[in-house]
């Protein structure tokens, strides 16, 4: 059952952020649901659930971003990466703790998406474009996380809820 719920998570988060988050640009920029997801898991579950999401997301992302492949898949990894060696050394009960984590997460992963873009020796106009909107993706990330982590508690307690009683059901039924 969990694993129908992190799928639809992040379902859920690639679709929305091509479909609904694109009409909701500001200064050009948008937030990343699928790095706040990497985050949530890495924060709240253990690191193999998180890189597994950060597997699955990127290959997903990459395939929904027409872009070359592999680029969201090796920023979502490091992403990861980033969120284990914060947490281990910040107590993240804390909300600020969490928001100063997405803040460097964020920018950890526009970092490695500039350096991807040097390597591949893309047009010196996107890197501009990536400078200029940093600051602000980041602000974005960390506002939408505040309303996301939540909706991803709501998720996970939903789903367990739909298991219990799928679960008694089936109990019943056997009786």
């Amino acid at each position: 059952m969990k694993l129908l719920v992190w799928l639809f998570l992040g379902l859920f988060s690639i679709i929305f952020q091509t479909s609904v988050f694109d009409k909701l640009e500001i200064l050009g920029a948008k937030p990343d649901l699928l790095l706040i997801l990497v985050v949530y898991a890495n924060l709240h579950k253990k690191m193999y659930k998180g890189l597994a999401v950060a597997l699955f997301g990127g290959i997903f992302a990459d395939g929904f971003s027409g872009a070359v492949f592999g680029i969201q898949l090796i920023c979502k990894q490091v992403d990861a990466f980033v969120t284990q060696f914060l947490s281990r050394r910040l107590f993240v009960n804390e909300k600020f703790v969490k928001i100063l984590i997405i803040a460097i997460v964020s920018l950890a992963d526009r970092v490695i998406l500039y350096s991807i873009s040097i390597l591949l020796n893309q047009n010196m106009n996107t890197l501009l474009y990536l400078a200029r909107n940093t600051a602000v993706i980041i602000l974005y990330n960390v506002m939408v996380s505040l309303v996301l982590f939540r909706f991803f508690d709501y998720v996970f307690v939903l789903g367990d809820k739909i298991y219990k009683t799928c679960y008694t059901i089936k109990k019943k039924l056997r009786i």
